[in-house]
């Protein structure tokens, strides 16, 4: 990769940041088209993200960022216009800056995991879905599941007074699909997610015990590092098909790049 003065910055800011896998999957996007771009890595803690933000509106090479965990609910206050949709789940993942130096922001999140699943030609109307999670990206991706026609989805966090307030917020906007809280996986669930944190490091337990699940269930996570999680395994052991969270980020790959071009 040749950097020059040319070259046009990319980034993902998050915390932390070692994990991430969308450096070598962008800038292998950028080294096969042949452009001058690069994407690079931002370990910023949360109580610089402000800053980091008004900083790179005065970067004029500076062209957008992916946003990671922790900071996807946080960054909407700092950006200066975002879309409807990350505006209506509180949530952006990703934003550019435009040439008179605004940040603007979307939320790619639940796409990007609806194109995963398309590329194995899973659809998911008509299912009972199990969410682990309620923060930025859960959100995103309970939004798009009852975009795409589930019957059922139940949500599960550790603070259950924020899952809570997602799914009175999912059954304004989709009164006639049953969503509701648990903290029990039944045997019926068609697909699994987690949307956790839980699974980056070695030493982490699934959420919630996963002994119920029959082997017709999909698992899936949204963490890329380790690409097979405790639950995955877990989830493997038990004879379930499992879908990794770089599949993903690969959904969001071209959502995220024609956001920023």
């Amino acid at each position: 990769m040749k950097i020059d003065g040319k070259t046009a910055m990319y980034a993902i800011l998050g915390d932390p940041i070692a994990h991430v896998a969308a450096p070598r999957l962008m800038n292998a996007i950028f080294q096969e088209s042949n452009e001058n771009k690069v994407l690079i890595p931002f370990h910023v803690h949360d109580n610089g993200l402000q800053s980091v933000v008004e900083g790179l509106k005065n970067i004029q090479n500076f062209k957008g960022a992916v946003i990671t965990m922790p900071h996807k609910t946080e960054i909407i206050k700092y950006v200066d216009e975002v879309s409807t949709e990350a505006l209506r789940i509180g949530a952006c993942n990703v934003i550019k800056r435009t040439p008179d130096g605004l940040i603007k922001g979307t939320l790619l999140d639940g796409n990007g995991f609806i194109e995963g699943l398309k590329k194995y030609n899973y659809t998911l109307t008509e299912k009972h879905i199990f969410l682990l999670g309620a923060g930025g990206a859960a959100a995103a991706i309970a939004f798009a599941l009852c975009e795409n026609g589930i019957k059922k989805l139940t949500i599960y966090n550790r603070t259950d007074t924020k899952a809570l307030l997602l799914i009175e917020k999912l059954k304004r906007f989709y009164p006639s699909i049953d969503i509701s809280y648990s903290n029990h996986i039944s045997n019926d669930i068609d697909v699994l997610i987690n949307s956790t944190s839980v699974g980056m490091k070695i030493s982490d337990k699934p959420v919630l015990s996963l002994t119920n699940l029959n082997p017709n269930t999909l698992v899936a996570d949204i963490i890329t590092h380790p690409e097979i999680t405790c639950t995955l395994q877990k989830a493997k052991e038990l004879g379930c098909t499992i879908h990794t969270g770089i599949e993903m980020l690969e959904g969001q790959i071209k959502l995220i790049k024609e956001f920023m071009d």
